[in-house]
């Protein structure tokens, strides 16, 4: 008998997206213990690993598919040679490039659920079991607090790469100190796993701040307090140690004629092929919307003068209608160099990079609250290879590419 995996009750806060709240927090709340009783948050670049780091990664990627094996063997897992309806999207296509190049691709289920862990085999023998992503062996060099908002703000103040200013903090009292420091808008997120889950834009008093706050810490221990960066949110993906997609991920909007309503705007832009499914969805007219509208001076009965744009949502993922543009080809030299240091600071092989800047065309240096929002060791690049808009690309490859 398949067993199925509980669902998370739905919450406005998290989105189509929903998290559970308490083991989120938990979770967080245990890798934090550890973090300071075993990787003490003062590594600020990445070192080379130890001898013995290396010998024990060595040994575990010759242990972990022999282990696989052994769960096989004993029942407690199963294995797919295809994927299948379970399988996620991104898991989907990493199997897809590996079987162009020959390479076998097994998904495990431990005790039928899946656990997004795999094994690839190689035409000439060589296995390689990973959980999510193939990893070459030099991302053991890749810091432990990559995925801690609050640690990396810290550490890229200190580096002098760019940032939100702000801080991190685990009372109301400490937010609100935070608070008076900034310059409004400020955003309040918290500080590890949030997928832009729990994260509340627009703050301009400390009465907005409180009740963020109170989103923020009901899956996290403790929440990031920054001021809000100006422009688009774009995804910057570097592999081995090369800039090779960088996509803009747009809030649900929609661009005004001079005659049509933004009701009417809605209406148009959900009749748009792509927005039928299966990945982009339709942009959604309810009351986030209209608070998103009263933020910019709009409601639905606007009519919006030629070439306005009106934002319908704070959030930029693809269930609440936003949409992705490939810009690969228009990433200012200054800007590549800095997702290239930025993936080197972090000693990571493969790097998912959030920035926030006005126009990725331009250099950073020559543009005001601009800069790194967050990055992701287990970056979702099928944004890349489906965009909206623009041309797609094949990160998968060079991600294959990476691992021989």
């Amino acid at each position: 008998m398949k067993l199925t995996s509980p669902v998370p009750a739905p919450c406005s806060d998290c989105g189509d997206d929903a998290i559970f709240h308490g083991l989120t927090y938990y979770s967080i709340l245990i890798d934090e213990l550890f973090a300071s009783l075993f990787g003490p948050e003062k590594v600020s670049v990445a070192k080379k690993p130890g001898k013995i780091g290396l010998v024990l990664d060595s040994f575990g990627r010759w242990f972990t598919p022999h282990m696989l094996d052994l769960f096989i063997a004993t029942g407690l897992a199963s294995s797919l040679i295809e994927p299948d309806d379970d399988t996620q999207l991104l898991a989907l296509m990493i199997w897809q490039e590996a079987k162009k190049r020959g390479i076998t691709v097994e998904e495990f289920r431990l005790l039928g659920l899946p656990r997004n862990m795999f094994l690839a085999t190689y035409p000439n023998g060589k296995r390689l079991a990973f959980e999510g992503l193939p990893l070459p062996p030099a991302d053991i060099a890749r810091v432990h607090w990559m995925d801690n908002k609050a640690i990396l703000k810290r550490e890229f103040t200190r580096l002098g790469l760019p940032v939100a200013k702000g801080g991190s903090a685990r009372t109301l009292y400490g937010a609100k100190k935070v608070f008076k420091d900034l310059t409004p808008p400020v955003i309040v997120k918290p500080y590890s796993g949030s997928g832009s889950r729990h994260t509340v834009l627009h703050i301009t008093n400390e009465e907005e701040l409180v009740k963020a706050f109170r989103i923020a810490s009901r899956v996290a221990p403790r929440s990031v307090v920054e001021e809000e960066l100006v422009g688009a949110v774009y995804r910057a993906t570097v592999v081995d140690g090369k800039l090779v997609a960088a996509l803009r991920r747009d809030q649900p909007y929609v661009v005004g004629d001079g005659t049509s309503t933004i009701t009417e705007l809605v209406q148009k832009e959900n009749e748009h092929p792509k927005r039928q499914g299966p990945y982009f969805h339709h942009i959604q007219l309810n009351e986030t919307a209209d608070q998103e509208l009263a933020w910019q001076g709009y409601t639905r009965d606007t009519i919006l003068p030629e070439g306005r744009r009106a934002v319908l949502h704070q959030k930029i993922n693809w269930s609440v209608g936003g949409t992705t543009c490939d810009v690969t080809d228009n990433v200012h030299e200054d800007n590549r160099l800095l997702f290239e240091e930025t993936a080197r600071v972090l000693g990571a092989t493969i790097v998912g990079i959030d920035f926030i800047i006005e126009d990725l065309s331009r250099s950073w240096k020559e543009q005001e609250r601009c800069g790194i929002l967050e990055c992701n060791s287990m970056p979702f690049f099928d944004n890349h290879h489906l965009p909206f808009e623009g041309e797609p690309r094949d990160v998968a490859a060079a991600i294959w590419d990476m691992n021989g």
